[in-house]
């Protein structure tokens, strides 16, 4: 039974290690949106692509507290991989989401994979953003 506990821990830790590393290594943005009813700030780590000259997001589900934010004011900071700046981002519907998942797959692999088994990405859309000028 010892064992058998120690095989389980050890198959947990390299699941939570293996889920860090896809969530976390490289290729990760900080965006900023704000809550319209209570006007506080919210911060999410999130992958990005680009597709061409545009650089795209994924709202995984959209509900997500964020992709929420964005329906609300049509506008977000990011910070990191050096896009720091505001823009203003499109949510688009529902027939995006096999573009989006497409993007994610061929710039993250494994990763997007691995984290596509632990997370529901079904109702995914595709967020589009806009540099703002002079923001």
């Amino acid at each position: 039974m010892r064992r058998l506990l120690k095989g389980v821990m050890v198959i947990a830790t390299g699941a939570v290690l293996t889920t860090l590393l896809a969530l976390e290594g490289g290729g990760v943005v900080q965006v900023r949106t704000v809550n319209a009813q209570t006007q506080q700030p919210r911060d999410t780590r999130i992958w990005f692509v680009g597709n061409g000259a545009q650089i795209v997001l994924e709202a995984g589900k959209p509900e997500n507290p964020w992709a929420l934010d964005v329906m609300q004011r049509n506008t977000l900071r990011l910070s990191g991989q050096g896009l720091d700046g505001d823009y203003r981002a499109r949510i688009h519907g529902a027939d995006s989401h096999l573009k989006i998942r497409q993007l994610m797959r061929e710039k993250y692999g494994w990763r997007d994979a691995w984290v596509s088994m632990l997370f529901d990405t079904s109702t995914s859309r595709m967020v589009t953003l806009e540099p703002l000028a002079n923001a």
